[in-house]
């Protein structure tokens, strides 16, 4: 029996040379070698090959943020510093955030909050005792997690708020596929606790050392739950012989409208109404997941003026750059010369 010769690995100072000269011709092979072999290289040529590729494009720099984020040593600070002060390029946010000096990214809020959002700034600047966190920029979870992570205390009644406008927020929602609700046997109403959010937030407590507050929304919930079982929806419900998609569908509204009810004034909106009204009244129907596709499927959004300009100019490009791409476009009936829709574009 004869045996293929297997490839020989060629030395990794030869693929980078290849690679940072750009007139060798084989650029695009040497990368694709280094990008292959990179993660069973010794850190002595890692840092050489990453060091090398932050001197080069777009995707070659995000290629290499993207490891310098696992692989942070101090000799990547002033080139990732250069760069971002230059490009301000998304991947490189991550690293300036969780690697730069506190008092550099307290500097750079204003950038860094465009591109990441408030909350993985917040959770490094929390870091310094005196920063005060601007709690309106923050999610209920997210604000538990900064809290926890920077060993900072939560009052119960803050926390229980954070709880019950979490409730609201989720009763307000378009209802959609709960993994462990629909897992539940027909019969059985479901608890805050098989809603991934809320159940989360119970979890923080539980690290924040407010077990009395988790206990006391524990006790909360069975009496919804009693609440959702003793109900005439629900009985009702269970007597009808619908599929278990259906059925299950209907078993969350129901248990969202009283949820809703269960929850104090405070946490109430005036405009509430109609919406818990509207879900119900969908309940009525008879296939209520056809008129919720119905109500809330978004209607196609027409690219007009500059916005549609840019698409066809990125359209046209690929279809430049990519014969394939453009017989396929083509036979789309997609170009320059008609109008269209965003759903519509290949890209």
């Amino acid at each position: 029996m004869t045996y293929g010769q297997l490839k020989k690995n060629r030395p990794i100072a030869t693929l980078i040379k290849w690679y940072e000269d750009k007139d060798s011709g084989k650029v695009t092979e040497s990368r694709k070698e280094i990008q292959t072999r990179f993660d069973y290289l010794d850190w002595k040529d890692q840092k050489r090959i990453l060091l090398s590729f932050l001197k080069a494009g777009k995707s070659d720099r995000a290629w290499a943020y993207s490891k310098i984020y696992r692989l942070w040593d101090d000799s990547f600070l002033e080139p990732m510093k250069s760069l971002w002060e230059q490009h301000h390029e998304d991947l490189c946010a991550w690293s300036v955030i969780e690697h730069f000096p506190i008092n550099y990214v307290k500097d750079q809020t204003n950038e860094l909050e465009k591109i990441n959002g408030y909350y993985h700034i917040c959770k490094r600047l929390a870091e310094i005792p005196e920063y005060s966190i601007d709690k309106t920029k923050l999610q209920g979870k997210e604000y538990l997690l900064v809290m926890l992570h920077t060993h900072r205390e939560v009052s119960e009644e803050e926390a229980k708020d954070i709880f019950f406008e979490s409730v609201h927020d989720f009763c307000m929602a378009v209802p959609e596929y709960i993994s462990r609700v629909n897992h539940k046997s027909r019969g059985g109403a479901f608890s805050v606790e098989d809603i991934d959010t809320l159940n989360s937030i119970l979890w923080l407590f539980h690290l924040l050392g407010l077990e009395k507050l988790r206990e006391s929304i524990l006790i909360w919930n069975q009496d919804v739950m009693s609440a959702i079982y003793k109900s005439e929806e629900f009985v009702s419900l269970n007597k009808e012989s619908v599929s278990d998609e259906e059925y299950n569908l209907k078993r969350l509204i129901i248990g969202l409208k009283y949820l809703y009810l269960a929850l104090d004034d405070k946490y109430k909106e005036p405009d509430d109404k109609p919406h818990i009204d509207y879900l119900f009244d969908r309940c009525k129907k008879q296939s209520v997941k056809e008129n919720m596709e119905k109500t809330y499927k978004p209607a196609p959004v027409e690219i007009v003026g500059e916005q549609r300009e840019k698409a066809i100019a990125v359209l046209e490009k690929m279809k430049a750059e990519n014969p394939a791409v453009a017989k396929l476009v083509n036979s789309m009936g997609l170009g320059a010369e008609i109008d269209t829709f965003a759903e519509d574009l290949p890209f």
